[in-house]
C-alpha cells in the first residue's frame, strides 16, 4: 500500500469555494471517512457538474430580467433598486391608470369645448366618467358669439339729401 491523496476538483460556478473530496488512508488501510465525508465518486461529481451548469444557465436567463426590473424601478418609481418586483408592478399599474384618467379628462374637455386650465383641473379631480360628463356640460362655453352685438345708436348714421348737399357745398367753399 502506498500513501496517496486523491483530490477531485470541479470548476467553480460563480466564484464559490471549490469543493474537494480528499481521502487519506490510515495505517490499517481504511480511508477513515464517515459517510458525510466520503468522496462523491464519478457519478456524484457528474451530478454536481450538471446542477451547477443548470444553475449558471438559469442565472444567465434571469440576470437580464433582474436588470430590467431594476431599471424600471429607477425610471418609474425613482426608488432604490432594492424594491420588490410587486411594488414596481403596482407603481406601473397606478401610472397607467393615471394616464388613462388624464386621457379621459382631455377627451371630455375637448368634446365640450373647455379650454380654461382651471376648469380642466376641476374635471381632473372627478373620478367618475358620468359625473365628469355632467360637470363638463355645465362648464362648457356657451354657443354663439362672445363679442357684444353692435349698438345701432352709435357710429355713422345714414345721411339725408339735405345733409349731402350741405357736405358738397362745404367741400367747394370751405369756411
Amino acid at each position: 500500500m502506498s500513501d496517496t491523496t486523491t483530490t477531485e476538483q470541479t470548476a467553480p460556478a460563480t466564484g464559490a469555494e471549490t469543493p474537494t473530496a480528499t481521502t487519506e488512508p490510515t495505517p490499517n488501510g481504511n480511508t477513515g471517512a464517515t459517510p458525510a465525508d466520503a468522496p462523491l465518486g464519478e457519478p456524484g461529481l457528474n451530478a454536481l457538474r450538471q446542477e451547477r451548469e443548470a444553475r449558471e444557465k438559469l442565472e444567465r436567463e434571469v440576470g437580464p430580467l433582474r436588470q430590467q426590473m431594476e431599471a424600471l424601478s429607477r425610471v418609474f418609481g425613482g426608488e432604490s433598486t432594492t424594491g420588490k418586483p410587486e411594488d414596481v408592478v403596482a407603481t406601473l399599474q397606478q401610472q397607467v391608470a393615471d394616464m388613462r384618467h388624464d386621457t379621459l379628462v382631455e377627451r371630455v374637455a375637448r368634446s365640450h369645448g373647455i379650454t380654461d386650465d382651471n376648469d380642466v383641473a376641476v374635471l381632473r379631480e372627478v373620478k367618475d366618467e358620468a359625473l365628469m360628463q355632467r360637470l363638463a356640460e355645465r362648464l362648457k362655453t356657451p354657443p354663439g358669439p362672445t363679442a357684444p352685438a353692435p349698438d345701432q345708436g352709435q357710429g355713422a348714421r345714414p345721411t339725408t339729401p339735405q345733409a349731402e348737399a350741405e357736405a358738397e357745398y362745404l367741400r367747394y367753399f370751405p369756411n
